[in-house]
């Protein structure tokens, strides 16, 4: 008969919990994906595609309501939520009054760039606008270069081989020196 040795039965215990753990089965199935990626998959390349919010209804502001609103206006920001949002567009004065009168168009017409029902409504906050704040707005005249300016911008490019960084250190150069101030 064998005797109780608790040394033997720890070693014992040791040896089967070692056994067990390299015996553990790996789960039958992949957990499920999240949802963030599976919805980023499809969101990026539309995002890519069609513009992000504001930003991108900033960027093609002139080709969605037309270039006579969009030099007198300019999108500030959303408000609302699900249900509906309200497209806040910012213009001076009596361009509020223009823009107002072709609500539903402007609403159709961002609908159409952001998707249907996107924004349900607007309101025109009036403003005062700088005239290189609004887009499709005349870009302020540059002075031509004296001849005096166009000698030492000429000498100054000299040392320059490349013919490539050579003019376009030209253009910086005019454009720089022929800045209105």
């Amino acid at each position: 008969m064998q005797q109780d040795d608790p040394e033997n039965d720890k070693r014992n215990s040791a040896a089967i919990n070692r056994w067990l753990a390299g015996q553990r089965g790996k789960r039958a199935y992949r957990s499920v994906p999240r949802a963030e990626s599976a919805v980023s998959k499809i969101m990026r390349p539309l995002s890519a595609k069609f513009g992000a919010g504001r930003s991108g209804l900033t960027e093609h502001w002139e080709e969605i309501v037309g270039t006579r609103f969009a030099r007198i206006s300019r999108p500030v920001r959303f408000l609302g939520g699900r249900e509906g949002r309200t497209l806040l567009i910012s213009a001076p004065g009596p361009a509020a009054a223009l823009i107002m009168a072709a609500g539903q168009s402007i609403i159709d017409k961002t609908n159409g760039y952001l998707g249907p029902g996107y924004i349900r409504h607007i309101k025109v906050i009036q403003s005062k606008i700088k005239d290189g704040q609004l887009a499709g707005s005349q870009v302020q005249r540059r002075k031509d270069l004296t001849p005096g300016e166009a000698d030492r911008l000429q000498s100054s490019l000299e040392n320059v081989k490349d013919p490539d960084v050579r003019n376009a250190l030209e253009r910086l150069g005019r454009h720089t020196i022929g800045r209105t101030e």
